[in-house]
């Protein structure tokens, strides 16, 4: 399943978020959703456990970091795609839910 964030964690229950993700579902950080994966940030910390306990592989749209002026500032973990990648995850995953 693909889990879309589109809004910032500190504006959402981010934490129940994760506490519903599965064995190989996919994380999408798009629009403000990208401070999800600041390095060193609450938000990282959270995903990185969860990150030990299941696979899962977490997207940010490249283009969303730059338009914040974050490039610097993207954890190693979260990996940029651009629209193209993002339209092939949404064809992998054929159930989606936004947050």
């Amino acid at each position: 399943m693909l889990y879309t964030l589109f809004s910032s964690p500190s504006s959402c229950n981010f934490s129940l978020l994760l506490k519903i993700l599965n064995e190989h579902d996919d994380l999408l950080l798009i629009q403000d959703g990208v401070l999800a994966g600041l390095k060193n940030s609450k938000s990282m910390e959270k995903i990185i456990k969860i990150k030990k306990k299941i696979k899962l592989l977490i997207f940010a749209i490249n283009d969303d970091i730059l338009a914040r002026g974050l490039n610097l500032n993207i954890s190693k973990q979260i990996i940029r795609i651009n629209y193209i990648k993002f339209v092939d995850l949404i064809i992998k995953n054929k159930q989606q839910i936004i947050w």
